[in-house]
């Protein structure tokens, strides 16, 4: 299981509200977390193209015509067997409307800083024994802006 510990591993993503932020180069500790997530389970890089509202295909001849306006990275995440409070850290450094994301790009493959959204969240709970709670997967994307 995950949790907010200094145990965990947080080496994928960091998250930040603003890019400066995450040049901050201290590391991880439970007092300063300094933006380093728990790493998910899963992380799925994405492209997604961007086309004019114009573009599509010509309903006579059915050629395509393509009209890129730009591509944007979408990353699929998701924690399996995540406790609570790990994921209340994840869910709290993706609430606001835009934030900052550090990551491995694989088209560039380099580490690249880039602003991002958050999409529709879940997280089903999954046992309540013991004492224990946690969640079964916290999952959702991001989308660059």
């Amino acid at each position: 299981m995950a949790g907010v510990t200094s145990g965990v591993s947080r080496t994928i993503l960091r998250v930040a509200n603003t890019k400066a932020a995450l040049n901050d180069s201290s590391p991880w500790t439970a007092e300063h977390p300094n933006h380093w997530i728990p790493d998910p389970s899963s992380l799925q890089w994405g492209q997604q193209s961007v086309s004019r509202p114009d573009a599509g295909r010509d309903l006579q001849f059915g050629k395509m015509h393509v009209e890129l306006m730009t591509r944007k990275i979408k990353l699929e995440l998701s924690w399996s067997g995540i406790d609570f409070a790990a994921a209340k850290e994840v869910l709290q450094a993706v609430q606001p409307a835009t934030f900052w994301v550090e990551y491995h790009d694989a088209l560039k493959n380099a580490r690249v800083k880039k602003q991002f959204y958050v999409g529709d969240r879940s997280a089903p709970v999954h046992s309540y024994s013991d004492g224990q709670r946690w969640y079964t997967t916290l999952s959702f994307n991001i989308i660059e802006v």
